[in-house]
């Protein structure tokens, strides 16, 4: 499924570090196989990711960066690429049940876990995106949930988007 990008350049993370949590976002909450099926990524995920670390402290967002390094040593160890260029589910599998596997790793991937799954699940989509939203696609529009406005000023990239229009 391919999706709409308007958004080229990102507040906080480098090209790289945006190409990495995509890959993450897709391994995640995969896309469906029609447009009403959206995964991670094409909502924008990696948007909210980057709006919600630019506004952390240097320490915690140090955290993240240090640990996808950690992540790309183990996938360049392992396979010789970094995480994101990994050809198959497989190999970044493999790569994440290692971070997994060791206690002093498991947290930190739990803790980009949750970076994704609250971009996806908070039912956050770009500003662009015109797409199935993700409560939708869970059927999730339950009793004042179906007209609830969302929202995300207090995100950069929407910030940014206001001041655009």
């Amino acid at each position: 499924m391919k999706e709409k990008r308007f958004h080229l350049f990102f507040f906080f993370l480098s090209q790289d570090e945006a190409k990495f949590f995509e890959t993450l976002c897709e391994l995640i909450v995969p896309s469906g196989e029609t447009t009403s099926d959206p995964g991670a990524r094409e909502v924008g995920t990696v948007n909210y990711i980057d709006s919600t670390l630019a506004d952390f402290p240097p320490e915690v967002q140090g955290y993240f960066i240090e640990t996808i390094k950690l992540v790309d040593e183990i996938s360049k160890r392992r396979f010789g690429k970094i995480f994101s260029d990994l050809p198959d589910f497989e190999s970044k599998d493999a790569v994440l049940r290692e971070l997994y596997a060791e206690p002093k790793t498991r947290e930190r991937l739990f803790d980009l876990r949750s970076l994704v799954l609250e971009g996806f699940y908070s039912d956050y989509t770009d500003p662009w995106y015109d797409g199935t939203t993700p409560w939708k696609a869970l059927g999730f529009e339950g009793k004042g949930i179906s007209g609830l406005k969302k929202d995300w000023s207090f995100l950069r990239i929407w910030r940014e988007w206001e001041k655009k229009k």
